[in-house]
């Protein structure tokens, strides 16, 4: 019995002494930086959000779409963002989509003003615009 205590006191004390010996070094500021921006780049849906506006025009066949892009990330840029446009009718049943690029630089923490003319299809009230992809700025 005393041996099984011995040794229960025993095997956590030699684990914990077997450590490497080396011990755990602190990451650098720029370490640090570069994986927040890793971060920020993959799980970009979460930094970027668009709003939105529909003017629809009488006198052409176009509709235009103007709003901005805001970028919440503290680090990450992104370029070319793809805006896909979903246009819904009164009772939000959906028409159709499109995808549009938005050739701009989107720097971190600010908003980037965008532009799109369209053509609607006819029963379209409303639209729905939501970011699809990006392409990080290194």
């Amino acid at each position: 019995m005393k041996t099984q205590v011995k040794l229960f006191i025993l095997i956590p004390i030699i684990l914990i002494s077997c450590n490497s010996g080396t011990p755990l070094r602190q990451k650098s500021p720029e370490e640090i930086r570069q994986e927040l921006k890793i971060k920020e780049q993959t799980s970009f849906l979460n930094y970027l959000t668009v709003e939105y506006n529909l003017d629809k025009t009488f006198w052409t066949s176009e509709d235009v779409i103007k709003g901005f892009v805001a970028n919440s990330a503290s680090i990450a840029r992104f370029k070319d963002v793809v805006l896909t446009v979903t246009f819904l009718t009164a009772t939000d049943t959906e028409l159709g989509s499109k995808d549009y690029v938005v050739y701009k630089f989107f720097e971190p923490n600010s908003r980037t003003d965008f532009e799109i003319k369209t053509k609607s299809p006819a029963a379209t009230k409303k639209i729905g615009v939501k970011v699809k992809t990006v392409v990080p700025v290194d």
